[in-house]
């Protein structure tokens, strides 16, 4: 039956985890090209983030059974360069980026409280607000374009 079940999973995990590289490609590529500063720093973190997270997950056979020691401190890094940027950076969205991932490090720290959870709900749970950091980062850029357009200029630091 597990085995079953595992055959019918895979065609849709692998199709997810393809969708997603794809829009961190994306992403990351039209923030790398067209953005600012910020937006460039914050493609660049979130991509080295992907990847750090790939090689930093237990064993897929037991992968998301216990907290992801590995991704949350990659999290808890990532969070530290979006707060930054929320300081420093002239922008509104690394604000968000940052609250996404607060939200992520919460889920990693109350799994340590409620062990008992499916170990695919805390694969879901962290892994939505990866998707939703990339649609924003494509928002972030377009308006970054669009000020650009406007004004003609767009500061990225505060001063």
């Amino acid at each position: 039956m597990i085995d079953e079940l595992s055959q019918i999973m895979l065609p849709w995990v692998m199709t997810r985890q393809i969708l997603f590289s794809a829009l961190l490609v994306v992403s990351s590529g039209y923030a790398f090209v067209k953005g600012g500063r910020p937006e460039q720093i914050g493609a660049a973190t979130l991509l080295g983030g992907a990847g750090l997270s790939v090689l930093a997950a237990s064993p897929a056979i037991h992968r998301f059974e216990h907290v992801e020691t590995g991704i949350l401190l990659t999290d808890l890094a990532i969070l530290g360069v979006f707060l930054w940027l929320s300081l420093r950076s002239n922008r509104f969205w690394p604000m968000w980026v940052a609250a996404m991932l607060a939200d992520e490090v919460i889920l990693h720290v109350m799994l340590q409280t409620v062990p008992n959870v499916v170990p695919r709900a805390y694969m879901h749970a962290i892994a939505v607000w990866s998707w939703l950091a990339q649609i924003v980062l494509i928002a972030a850029t377009w308006r970054h374009q669009d000020r650009l357009k406007r004004r003609g200029a767009d500061a990225p630091w505060k001063s």
